[in-house]
Order: C-alpha cells, then sequence, then structure tokens
C-alpha cells in the first residue's frame, strides 16, 4: 500500500478537522509534535488547534516542564458519549443492551468463580496454562470495559426521566 493511500483519511478534511481527529482518538496522552505528524499539519497549526480544543473543554492539557502533552477530556467524552445514547437509542434499547451487559458479567462471575475483573486478574497465577491465562486477561479487560459501559448506559437511561420533554419516540 503506497503512503498517500495509507494518508487517505485526511482527503477532504482541513487541518483544524485532521488535529481533532487525531486529539480525540489517542489512547494516551501526545505531544502537539506527534499529532502534528499524524494530522499531517505544521507544529504551530497542531498547537493553535490543540489550545482551542482545550479551552473548548474537548482535550486536557499537562505542562511539565517546557513539553505540553493533550489527551481526551475524559469528564467531556463521557457526556458526549451519554447524551450519544441518549439521542440514538430507546429506552428498551438501553435497558436490553444493560442486560446483555450483565448477562455477560454474570458468565465471567460464574465462569471464573470471581466477583471482579482484579480478582480474575490475581487468578492468572494460579492457571498454569497460557491459553487461558490469555482467555482471563482478555475477559478481565473485556469486564472493566463493559463496567464503564454499564454506567453510561445507565446514565442515559436517567436522562428520560431527567428530561421528559425530550424523550423521543420508542421507535428511534
Amino acid at each position: 500500500m503506497s503512503e498517500k493511500s495509507a494518508r487517505g483519511w485526511t482527503d477532504g478534511l482541513s487541518g483544524a478537522e485532521r488535529v481533532e481527529a487525531v486529539a480525540l482518538t489517542v489512547s494516551e496522552p501526545r505531544t502537539a509534535n506527534w499529532i502534528a505528524t499524524e494530522a499531517e499539519v505544521a507544529h504551530e497549526t497542531a498547537t493553535k488547534y490543540l489550545k482551542r480544543l482545550a479551552d473548548d473543554g474537548k482535550l486536557t492539557a499537562d505542562t511539565r516542564g517546557q513539553q505540553t502533552t493533550y489527551e481526551p477530556d475524559p469528564v467531556g467524552q463521557y457526556l458526549l458519549e451519554m447524551r450519544e445514547l441518549y439521542e440514538e437509542h430507546s429506552p428498551d434499547e438501553l435497558a436490553a443492551s444493560l442486560e446483555a451487559m450483565n448477562e455477560q458479567i454474570r458468565t465471567w462471575k460464574r465462569d471464573y468463580d470471581t466477583e471482579t475483573p482484579n480478582e480474575l486478574r490475581a487468578s492468572l497465577g494460579r492457571t498454569g496454562d497460557a491459553a487461558d491465562e490469555g482467555d482471563r486477561r482478555q475477559a478481565a479487560r473485556e469486564w472493566d470495559h463493559l463496567r464503564t459501559r454499564r454506567r453510561l448506559v445507565e446514565d442515559a437511561l436517567q436522562l428520560y426521566d431527567r428530561f421528559p420533554g425530550e424523550r423521543r419516540s420508542a421507535s428511534a
């Protein structure tokens, strides 16, 4: 694959849009230089838009010495995701999703005889089977993720009670 086709995601996006796309999807704090390289913009361009995104509350900026790193604001991201769930799903759809997550967690508790993802991680030393250890590690990661998603869905469901005038139809 050519470098041009690998970088095709930038086609039609402005510098500001590319910086935002990169900055809001990083999984760990990154510098303006790193983001500029990934977004294919000049350092000055990245810095300008990163400051704007931080001022808007979409990113958090952490300055240590002369280096500033940026990452998505966790509260802002949570609120955006909760709003998307509220706007795009009916209460019944959210409840069904919640039931599926709860069933998966019950399955892990039963299958691994543990109550928490960290208990599951602690059991790695007792298994002796490399494949089972990998399965347990993966299940613990997914369990952590589902606990976060479950809280998000629960909060989105509460929006239907808090803002009854904004309630969408169940068919949406």
